[in-house]
């Protein structure tokens, strides 16, 4: 269980700083804010939301794969399996509310302003 833990963190700790950074650059051109004119806020807000909402994904993806893992190094053990069940649930559930929450902020960016 020390070894499952121990892993999580460094994948955690390794990854997701670069995951992040990679998600947060982007296109350059794509987030156009500041002085030189020509920033469109609409789509600069569109962009951080759906940003923001595929990071989330991602790492929604990475805790389904860690259940899955858990799910094989618990040996059949029923605490090991109850709790893997119970992760991939309530990700799952995130899941859909966070394509519930890109919906309602496409929608929103679309028709209010």
């Amino acid at each position: 269980m020390k070894i499952l833990r121990s892993c999580q963190n460094t994948l955690a700790l390794i990854l997701l700083p670069r995951i992040a950074a990679a998600q947060a650059l982007g296109n350059a051109d794509e987030i156009n804010v500041g002085g030189g004119g020509g920033g469109d806020l609409k789509g600069t807000i569109l962009s951080i939301a759906q940003k923001i909402l595929d990071f989330v994904s991602l790492v929604a993806v990475v805790v389904i794969i860690i259940a899955g893992i858990w799910l094989i190094v618990g040996l059949g053990e029923e605490s090991s399996k109850d709790r893997a069940k119970k992760i991939v649930i309530y990700t799952i559930a995130g899941l859909i509310l966070i394509l519930i929450a890109r919906a309602i902020v496409t929608f929103v960016i679309n028709t209010v302003v």
